[in-house]
């Protein structure tokens, strides 16, 4: 379980290592950036053979620090709040930023139970029941209970949209959630009530008439970059080194879908010309911009026994000789 923090430059193709991460080495944590600062946390660890759930999160500041090394700070714990909820540790969770507003929920806890709640951070406001700053506000949840669910943003123009979909669940049958939703923040009131969340296309292959359409399967632990105003997942536990291409939905006054919700399959990485990559779970997705283009950048993860440190940049507008 390792602490190392690293910077990705697009531009020169180069790796430079930044302050260490000051929590405990962990797997499956979280990210999300607000405000030009990333905030890390919750995950586990095994101390003495133990399966150890985290809830400890952290503030990166890249422009901290000494040599633009970056500063952390720790911030309140994930589940700190006002109120009497009391949250157990977790890892698996997904996370995402909408509108400059940064979210946690969904993972598992020690005792292998899922969960579909979500929980605002507030890094202005301060709980009663932490000695650090922020604070965790509970808001609705949706969908089904998962851990590893894939999650990308895309703005429409107005607002950024969050679309969660994929993960497993462990505890309500070792099944992989089908349901794909979208989380729209303009919908939110600040005193939390509203309906954010809208329901779309599930991933079940089929599409509202019962007819078959293509579609990625269900899966957990997949990669995902938001481009030019399109989602792309890729990897995870099913499919191999598949990619594809999320549309989004429209919708007219009244809720209903009238264009969009579609996907398109892209050129999988495992047949990828003239180099082929290894099909891989838990890797790391991120979208970056050179000289006004946006690709997708894939690094780490692992299949089986093996672990990964290449990287591998994605290009939606390349031609591969099928086009996919």
């Amino acid at each position: 379980f390792l602490t190392d923090f690293w910077k990705y430059d697009p531009v020169a193709d180069a790796w430079y290592q930044v302050a260490s991460f000051p929590g405990a080495g962990r797997r499956d944590a979280v990210a999300f950036v607000m405000n030009g600062k990333a905030y890390v946390g919750t995950g586990y660890n095994i101390p003495n053979g133990v399966n150890n759930p985290l809830s400890d999160f952290y503030q990166f500041d890249p422009a901290g620090g000494v040599a633009g090394s970056g500063a952390w700070t720790r911030v309140s714990d994930f589940g700190v709040q006002q109120d009497t909820v009391v949250l157990l540790a977790r890892y698996g969770c997904g996370a995402f930023t909408v509108n400059g507003r940064g979210f946690v929920g969904w993972g598992n806890d020690v005792n292998l139970y899922d969960y579909k709640d979500l929980w605002e951070f507030v890094p202005t406001a301060n709980s009663p029941k932490s000695v650090y700053p922020g604070v965790w506000i509970q808001r609705p949840g949706a969908g089904s209970k998962r851990a590893f669910p894939f999650i990308f943003v895309i703005n429409d123009g107005h607002n950024d949209m969050a679309y969660v979909g994929g993960g497993y669940d462990q505890a309500g049958g070792q099944s992989y959630p089908v349901d794909f939703i979208r989380f729209d923040v303009s919908q939110l009131s600040n005193s939390g009530s509203g309906s954010p969340w809208s329901y779309l296309n599930g991933l079940t292959g089929k599409d509202k008439n019962g007819n078959a359409i293509t579609q990625p399967r269900p899966r957990q632990q997949a990669s995902t970059f938001s481009i030019n105003g399109y989602g792309y997942i890729t990897m995870g536990t099913a499919g191999g080194g598949d990619t594809w291409q999320y549309v989004p939905a429209v919708f007219d006054a009244n809720g209903n879908i009238i264009s969009g919700d579609i996907w398109n399959q892209y050129f999988s990485i495992t047949t990828n010309v003239p180099i082929t990559g290894a099909a891989r779970t838990d890797a790391v997705g991120f979208t970056v911009s050179v000289s006004g283009k946006s690709y997708g950048i894939l690094t780490t993860g692992g299949n089986g026994s093996s672990s990964f440190d290449d990287c591998w940049r994605f290009d939606p507008t390349g031609i591969e000789p099928d086009y996919k």
